[in-house]
């Protein structure tokens, strides 16, 4: 994904139909991410930031803004400032340099996520916002640098035993999205994977057939997106069923004072 994959309307930013390989997921994000764009204000880091697709969002309201994601990073033409494992960031910037970092979907690809943690704190200045949202009931992506899940709590752990203020924490759906997700990715793996052994090697590279494919996992971002954005507007916590099965989560937190010496 890139910020080629989105489109500009109506003065909001919206995930183009081929934009994403998780339309309903990612579409859900990036009304996150729209919705607290106002937080990202000042120096601002995008930390595993892949091909940078938010900055389109974050560099209108930010004054400056710097990416950063791993030397080996599996997402092609990627132009990033920095090359560096997301563990090593208190190594390339000063403490306290940053208004602002924005995280998504990187948590679970580190190797020590809870030094992820404790260096963007230290990163971050007193009151400082960080923005991050982490899988939890989900496939497997970007093998094999895909290491672990988040529950909320799970989540919501990590930040506060870091000195992180929770503010806001949304689900990516519940229960019953999250199982349709894995029975629809499911479905899709056998498909292309009948297709490429009928001698269809490049069969989801084909847009009929994704326009196809992809159009059940559309139609539900539509049945939903609207009750989701109330969610955003009433600041909603995830519900029971949420947090018993999504397919992630997406946190607010602020960075409390240092603590004492």
């Amino acid at each position: 994904m890139n910020s080629d994959s989105f489109k500009f309307k109506n003065g909001r930013y919206y995930l183009k139909y081929f934009g994403s390989e998780s339309y309903y997921k990612n579409g859900l994000l990036l009304e996150c991410v729209n919705h607290f764009k106002y937080l990202m204000k000042g120096s601002l880091l995008d930390l595993g930031c892949g091909n940078k697709p938010y900055s389109v969002i974050y560099n209108d309201i930010c004054d400056s803004s710097v990416g950063c994601d791993v030397p080996f990073s599996l997402h092609k033409d990627a132009n990033v400032e920095v090359l560096c494992y997301a563990e090593d960031i208190d190594m390339h910037f000063k403490s306290c340099s940053f208004d602002c970092i924005i995280c998504t979907e990187v948590l679970e690809h580190t190797v020590n996520d809870q030094k992820v943690i404790l260096n963007a704190g230290m990163i971050l200045k007193e009151g400082g916002h960080l923005l991050i949202s982490a899988p939890f009931t989900y496939v497997m992506h970007e093998p094999p640098h895909d290491f672990r899940r988040y529950t909320f709590y799970g989540l919501k752990d990590i930040l506060e035993r870091n000195n992180f203020q929770i503010l806001s924490a949304f689900s990516m759906g519940a229960t019953f999205s999250s199982g349709l997700y894995i029975f629809y990715s499911s479905i899709m793996k056998i498909f292309y994977f009948i297709l490429k052994k009928a001698g269809l090697r490049n069969a989801s590279d084909n847009s009929f057939l994704r326009a196809i494919t992809s159009f059940p996992e559309y139609l539900f971002y539509k049945l939903y997106i609207s009750f989701f954005r109330k969610k955003l507007r009433d600041n909603k916590p995830p519900s029971t069923n949420e947090i018993f099965s999504s397919l992630g989560y997406f946190f607010v937190a602020r960075k409390l004072n240092d603590k004492p010496q």
